[in-house]
């Protein structure tokens, strides 16, 4: 083996050089595994191949790279934070983990070497590198756990309620392209969950307020837009609304992680723990913190990295993909049935839990025109009370006002159909005036 103390008094081209001639040297068998790489479970191979250094540095490039990789030197300096030598122990493992074909190079404007990592190989890597901490991961007691939280269908719910409003309201903007407090504040009104963080949580862009997430989801999935009049709903509006709760809650699910958290690793992380953990076992957010932000190195790496571990369980709890709990101050979590579901279309993986849907398609017409709703109500039946009615209040039940206005602005954008469709939702219960009106 080629001693480090001669690679560093070598020049830059030669130091390279010398790297790569040194691995021939150490590995024999470095073009079979770097076939190995392109088969099934390749990467695991690979992967139990590397040493402690290695290891270590594959799984900084893993969680620090972004679109544009990660600057070489801080891959180093992290190895070498574990190895307390020179910044020779981290360029060689990169080097080796280079020319097995786990990462790349590019060369940056400013000259400095960065290194990228190709999707599957991330994906691969740190779903290995996730279901390890999983199995280190303790449970808590549950011993002590109050103020429980739950909300598995809220933000679908919350969703359709706002598509809905801006379909039967003419919603105007600000000169910002902001809604106008008036109508802001009706549609929060409807929603489920009022508070998106809890306990004086800061707000920080990443994780964005309620309305803020649902207003660009359904711009991003093509539902609603602005224009120069305002908030527009698109007819798919109607077709999202009625389609299966469990397709509504993979689209949010998938969103979700796609704009707000696009590494760290904290799906994935999610997702193994759901694989490694018992239903109903708690677990804080420092726990799996702990598992992951020592790997996160340079630009990638949040400002305050425990408020971007709490807010990220915070509005996991509002997918319903978490429950939270509390012992005294410090928050507990735990991976509900439909969160280990949707975690598992998430990371690519054959789901190995379902769960049960529990809305209620029932809704209770009283004689004063008043509706009575189930908080979980269906989407579709949500839809029609949405377009068709008043919404007055959220208690114990959703409580809704049949208004010859309220009538008539759902007809100017649904049709006679979705009217009738409301009425046979009340089954034979619908009171004589009621029937006769409609």
């Amino acid at each position: 083996m080629v001693a480090l103390d001669d690679l560093l008094g070598k020049a830059e081209p030669q130091y390279l050089e010398s790297i790569t001639s040194a691995l021939t040297g150490i590995e024999p068998a470095l073009a079979d595994l770097h076939y190995a790489l392109g088969t099934a479970g390749g990467v695991t191979l690979v992967y139990q191949r590397l040493d402690v250094n290695e290891r270590l540095a594959l799984k900084t490039i893993v969680f620090s790279a972004s679109e544009r990789g990660v600057d070489s030197t801080a891959v180093w300096q992290a190895v070498n934070r574990n190895e307390g030598a020179g910044l020779a122990s981290g360029r060689l493992s990169c080097e080796r983990l280079r020319a097995l074909g786990l990462i790349f190079e590019s060369l940056a404007v400013s000259g400095r070497v960065r290194y990228l990592v190709a999707q599957e190989t991330c994906q691969a890597a740190m779903q290995l590198v996730c279901a390890e901490a999983a199995a280190q991961l303790i449970p808590v007691g549950a011993d002590g756990i109050s103020e429980v939280e739950s909300y598995p269908y809220a933000l679908v719910l919350d969703i359709v309620h706002y598509l809905a409003y801006l379909a039967g309201n003419n919603v105007a903007l600000t000169q910002n392209g902001d809604l106008w407090k008036k109508d802001q504040s009706r549609i929060e009104r409807g929603f489920l969950v009022r508070e998106w963080f809890k306990n004086g949580a800061p707000y920080r862009p990443e994780f964005p307020g309620r309305t803020a997430f649902i207003t660009a989801f359904c711009e991003e999935a093509g539902l609603s837009f602005s224009d120069d009049s305002g908030m527009q709903v698109y007819s798919a509006a109607q077709v999202w609304a009625q389609q299966p709760f469990e397709e509504s809650a993979k689209t949010v699910a998938r969103f979700w992680r796609a704009w707000l958290f696009p590494r760290l690793g904290q799906v994935e992380l999610l997702a193994e723990l759901g694989k490694a953990l018992p239903d109903g076992a708690w677990f804080t957010a420092d726990q799996v913190a702990e598992q992951t932000l020592p790997f996160v190195v340079g630009e990638i790496r949040p400002e305050n990295p425990m408020v971007s571990f709490n807010g990220f369980f915070r509005t996991a709890l509002n997918l319903g993909i978490v429950d939270a709990g509390y012992r005294g101050r410090s928050a507990v979590y735990a991976i509900t049935r439909l969160g280990k579901w949707l975690l598992a279309d998430l990371a690519d993986v054959e789901a190995e839990a379902d769960f049960e849907i529990q809305l209620e398609s029932r809704i209770y017409p009283q004689p004063s025109f008043e509706i009575l709703a189930p908080k979980e109500t269906e989407p579709a039946v949500l839809w029609m009370l949405e377009l068709f009615c008043d919404l007055q209040l959220i208690d114990g039940f959703r409580t809704y006002r049949l208004t010859r206005e309220s009538v008539h602005r759902g007809l100017n954008w649904a049709g006679v159909q979705d009217l009738i469709d409301l009425a046979t939702r009340c089954g034979p219960g619908l009171p004589n005036n009621v029937q006769f009106t409609l």
